[in-house]
């Protein structure tokens, strides 16, 4: 496990749970301070230089926390499969998405994570900007069980297009 999957998978829905449980203020999401300070701390060295956080509004503006709809983190470059390029918070769902590095081709992976596990969302081709894919979540505030499906079905396609080359 890298330090940035550490920080995207394991560090970012922890706090998030705290957050939600009111053990720590909504803030503590967007304190770089704050954060740097329990990585290094807990031995986690990221790359701070590349890593930021922005709050956003409905229309993708960047904005202060008590007017935000987004928190969004832009994390270092990948270094290996599956990190992700961003992260983002909707502040009122309190859920956490992530844009990952998938197979390789240009391929992306639009994923949920929680303090009990990952939740792959959709496949797609094509790498995305921050707001592209900030707005791309609002198709993915209630996910149907088929997406799921098409999902694991568009992995295996993925996979065995791989081989056929």
């Amino acid at each position: 496990m890298t330090q940035n999957y550490y920080l995207e998978y394991r560090f970012i829905p922890a706090l998030l749970n705290e957050v939600k449980l009111g053990r720590n203020p909504l803030h503590s999401l967007i304190d770089i301070g704050w954060l740097k300070e329990n990585l290094t701390n807990n031995n986690v060295d990221i790359d701070w230089y590349t890593f930021s956080i922005d709050v956003y509004d409905k229309m993708y503006n960047k904005t202060s926390l008590d007017k935000g709809k987004y928190i969004a983190y832009t994390f270092p470059p990948i270094v290996s499969v599956p990190e992700a390029k961003y992260g983002v918070i909707d502040i009122e769902a309190k859920k956490y998405y992530t844009l990952e590095s998938d197979f390789g081709d240009d391929y992306w992976a639009i994923g949920s994570q929680d303090v009990n596990g990952h939740s792959l969302i959709e496949i797609i081709q094509g790498d995305k900007s921050l707001e592209e894919f900030m707005k791309s979540l609002n198709r993915y505030k209630t996910p149907s069980k088929s997406r799921g499906c098409l999902s694991v079905i568009v992995i295996i396609l993925a996979v065995i297009s791989l081989f056929i080359r």
